[in-house]
This record gives C-alpha cells, structure tokens and sequence, in this order.
C-alpha cells in the first residue's frame, strides 16, 4: 500500500465514503424517473400507478429515518452504512428481474428504506468528527446526492437506448455494492465518545425548542424542492413555452447549480450563523421562486434557475449542521431523523397538492402562494429560532 499523505486523515476517508455513499444512492434512487416511460408501456400502467412508485419509496425513506440512529448505536455506524448499501443495491438489482407492477413497487419501498438511514447516521458521524468544522463537511457530503442526481439521468437514458430498461437497473445498483465493501475495509468501529457518556441519559425533549424551527425549515426546504424538482420541466414546457428536450436539459440547472451551493454552504453558516443563514436561504428561495412566474422570460429563466438552486440547496446542510451541532452524540442521529422526517413527509404531500393547485389555478398562483408560505415560515424560523452554539 502507498503510505498516506500527511495532509489526509482518517476524518477525511469517512467524509469520503459518506460523499460516494449519497452518488450511489442517487445512482440507483434516480434510474427510474428516465426508464419510466417504457417501463410503464410494457407493464401497461396508468400514471396514477407509475406516481404511486415514488410514494412507495418516500414511504419507505421516511419510516426509516428514526430508527436509524438506534441501530446505528446498537450496531455501529460502519456496519449499518454497509448493510443499508448492500439493501438498496440489491433491491435495485432485483427490480430487473421484476414481472410485475407489485413487484417494483415492493422493491422500491424497499430501495427508500434502505437509503433513508444514510443520512442521519453519516451526518451524525461527521458531526462528531469534524466538530466546528462540521458545517463544511456535511455541505461537501450533501453535495454528493447533487453529483449522483445529475449523472443517473444520462447514464440511464445511455443504457436504457442500448440495452433495455433492465440493464439500467442492473448498472446502476453495482456501485452500491462496491461502496459496501470499500466502507468495511476502510471504516473502523466508532468508539463512544465521552459526549455520549456523559449525556447518555439526555431526553430529546428537552431540546424541542431547537428541532421545531429546525423541523419546519426543512419542510419549508421541501415543500420547494419537490416543487420545482417535479414540475419544473412542465413548467417551462407549458408555462415558457419551450421544447421538451430544452426544458429537460434547463431544468437539470438546479440540481447543477446545488453541488456548488452545499459545498459552499459550510462556509456561510460558519460566518453568518445557522438563524441568518437558514432564513435568508429560505427568503432568497421564495423570491426566485415568485420570478419564474413573474420575471421575464429568454435568458433570465435560466439565470434565476441558477440563483435559485444556490440558495435553495445551500440551506440543507446548513439545517443538518445546526441540528447534529446542537444535539449531545448520543442524540445526533434521532434527532437529525425527527427533523428531516418531518420535513420528507411535508414534501411527499406536497406534491400533490401543488399538482392540484396547479390544474386548478396555473402555474403563476401555485408558485407565488408557495413563495408566499416559504416568507411565512422564513419570517417565523428567524423570530423562533433560540441561540445555537455549534459544537
């Protein structure tokens, strides 16, 4: 073996695989959104089913986000991060082989709960690690489900073209097997810290006070997100009158512009501090979000799509930095799974309703009442939020 630099430390082969760990999962979360349409023709399923694989993997996604920090303790986070790798690759290997509507839909509840448990258990981990510095390692983690977003669409598409819509599939879940084994040869076993020694009696309630605003910034972070990240093609086909392949690939604008904006976000939260910084993102969102409808069209549609992912994807991280910062170790990873299973359910709702607002009222009243609560609950994080001190 080459012996390792002196500028790298173990820290930062953790902060390494958890980054691979969000590629993989959205490798293999994100290969059926572009196979969906000759799936569902040879399947002969209605739109209605096809929607509803995507509430069997948010289901999935959120139930399992509590749990996690338990067994996290119980078994450590090396081995529960490989064995949740291990699940969804092989629930997405499984969906090739699949005969049958029900089929997928099993193993796509199966893929959202073995990919739920990443994210409360390698934030925690870096939050410990990484300490005051945790800001700039969660936003350089976070950034990998951006990276991981942006590659499966071509790839599966490349695939799906040469090969079928099984081989996608197949391709797509091996990385996740890789990463697996890569993750229990390099990880080591976390030993308890005196943190949680000390505070392992410490009841989540007492830090309701924090996790409450913490918890309605990320539904507030959802509730856009899954706006604009489903509807924003149909959008700009039907609302700026562009071609479908353009609006595809304008579209892809924000999960792009996102890489830079959670590898950033670090840095704004460590100069500005999480009540600034989480209300300010949430602010800039809601008014790039009201300038799609109310803006001009041509090349400012694409600028504000830019300005829009960076604030919107700034302001994750920085929620996941102020929670894990603000929790004793032991408290991390359920803490961190309350917030963000909050924030998931508002965002698997969501959808729908705004799907409603949108076919009973357009485009420009949907996205400016969005906006309109996304100040709302701006206004309210920022007079709510109590003092954190990052730890």
């Amino acid at each position: 073996m080459m012996p390792r630099p002196k500028w790298w430390s173990y820290n930062y082969t953790v902060l390494l695989i958890t980054w691979m760990g969000w590629i993989s999962i959205y490798l293999a979360r994100s290969v059926l959104p572009p196979v969906l349409p000759v799936l569902t023709v040879e399947m002969g399923l209605t739109h209605a089913q096809s929607g509803l694989l995507e509430t069997a993997y948010l289901i999935g996604y959120i139930i399992s986000k509590v749990p996690a920090g338990g067994l996290s303790r119980r078994f450590g986070a090396k081995r529960v991060l490989a064995g949740s790798m291990v699940g969804y690759g092989a629930s997405t290997l499984l969906i090739s082989s699949a005969q049958g509507y029900t089929h997928v839909f099993i193993l796509r509840f199966l893929v959202g709960l073995f990919q739920g448990v990443h994210l409360p258990v390698a934030n925690a981990l870096l939050s410990d690690r990484f300490g005051s510095k945790q800001g700039r390692a969660i936003g350089f983690n976070e950034s990998g489900a951006n990276v991981g977003n942006t590659l499966a669409f071509p790839v599966a598409v490349s695939i799906l073209s040469t090969w079928g819509w099984r081989v996608a599939f197949i391709a797509l879940s091996i990385p996740a097997f890789i990463l697996a084994a890569v993750t229990l040869v390099l990880m080591k076993p976390e030993e308890e810290s005196v943190d949680d020694a000390e505070t392992s009696d410490g009841n989540l309630r007492e830090y309701t006070r924090v996790l409450i605003p913490l918890a309605l910034s990320h539904a507030t972070y959802n509730l856009v997100l899954r706006t604009t990240f489903t509807f924003m093609p149909s959008f700009l086909v039907e609302f700026r009158d562009m071609t479908v392949a353009s609006a595809g690939y304008l579209a892809m604008v924000l999960p792009f512009a996102g890489i830079f904006a959670k590898m950033g976000s670090g840095f704004i939260l460590e100069r500005i501090g999480p009540k600034a910084s989480i209300s300010g993102a949430s602010a800039l969102s809601s008014v790039f979000l009201a300038g799609l409808v109310m803006g001009p069209g041509g090349y400012w549609v694409g600028l504000n799509l830019i300005i829009l992912g960076l604030a919107l994807y700034s302001y994750s991280p920085i929620i996941y930095s102020s929670t894990t910062g603000s929790l004793p170790s032991n408290l991390k990873p359920v803490g961190l799974g309350v917030v963000t299973m909050f924030g998931n359910l508002v965002g698997a709702v969501s959808t729908s309703v705004v799907g409603a607002l949108i076919d009973s009222s357009g485009y420009r009243l949907a996205f400016l009442v969005i906006a309109g609560v996304t100040v709302a609950s701006s206004a309210l994080v920022n007079l709510s939020f109590p003092k954190i001190e990052i730890r």
